[in-house]
């Protein structure tokens, strides 16, 4: 699917329906975007413009061929010098679809696996391993388009998409795959942001977390805002809930899932998930089981 300049295909980019989808999206009209999250993995391969993009805090300047690592959860949003179009083709990734196909110890979010642990969001691959992969996500876009016409359509774009995550977890564990350092990074609010989500269940108060980063509260909570576009109260909710989503497709209960999220009211969780969610929590393991 390619899209262009806003169109309404484009403002629907944030919902996946199904296992993945891929977007070929080329902006060149002046706009901004605002700082989001998914509860699905992106892949992003930037292929024009000047961009500088954030991810929970650290910015990385792109470079075309350079893939974006977007997990579950985390906060970003793009930067546009719109001097040049900005060009993208972006991969959906169901959390369900990866761990469906993954087998023997292979786990097909490896990529994203391995990005936290080189602390960067951004692979750059030498021209050689890059072009073969991206001829992949070029032949899914292609079948995609087609994929209701041709035989066996639906099969082969996702023979395509799975070679394709195959082929980028290898490069990704690769001795000589590159990760770009951050260009700039607020080390306060990445700082934050790392104590907060290993501290999910905790006590997580103004008050902790401005002794925890060693700056007043009113200048934590206007810092934090300003970098990522969420109160420090906004951006805990949001990732405890999908924590507590974690937990009930694991198969634990509402109640477990709430307080193992670090909510401390019931009532204050029920309300929030199924403001979020427009479900209510043991819907979610309902679901769950009937896959079983």
């Amino acid at each position: 699917m390619y899209i262009s300049d806003g169109s309404p295909a484009t403002q629907k980019q944030g919902y996946l329906e199904g296992d993945f989808r891929l977007f070929h999206i080329k902006d060149k009209l002046q706009r901004t975007y605002d700082f989001h999250y998914h509860d699905f993995l992106k892949i992003l391969v930037h292929l024009e413009g000047n961009v500088t993009y954030t991810i929970e805090g650290r910015s990385y300047s792109l470079c075309p061929g350079d893939i974006v690592l977007v997990d579950r959860g985390q906060i970003h949003r793009p930067q546009v010098d719109f001097t040049s179009p900005y060009e993208r083709l972006v991969l959906y990734l169901s959390p369900d679809f990866l761990e469906r196909y993954g087998e023997n110890g292979s786990s097909l979010d490896s990529c994203f696996s391995t990005a936290a642990y080189r602390h960067s969001n951004v692979l750059r691959l030498k021209e050689d391993t890059r072009r073969p992969m991206l001829s992949l996500l070029r032949r899914l876009e292609r079948a995609q388009n087609w994929q209701e016409e041709e035989f066996a359509g639906p099969l082969y774009c996702r023979l395509l998409c799975l070679e394709f995550l195959v082929e980028l977890g290898r490069a990704s564990m690769d001795a000589n795959a590159q990760y770009i350092p951050t260009g700039t990074l607020n080390y306060h609010v990445s700082g934050l942001i790392s104590y907060i989500n290993e501290h999910l269940s905790g006590d997580l108060s103004i008050r902790t977390l401005s002794d925890s980063c060693c700056l007043s509260p009113y200048h934590m909570m206007r810092m934090f805002k300003e970098e990522t576009g969420y109160t420090i109260g906004n951006y805990i909710t949001e990732k405890r809930l999908l924590r507590a989503r974690d937990l009930l497709a694991q198969g634990k209960s509402a109640t477990e899932s709430c307080f193992s999220s670090g909510f401390q009211n019931y009532s204050t969780f029920l309300r929030a998930y199924k403001q979020h969610y427009k479900e209510l929590p043991k819907r979610s393991v309902r679901l769950k089981n009937s896959k079983n």
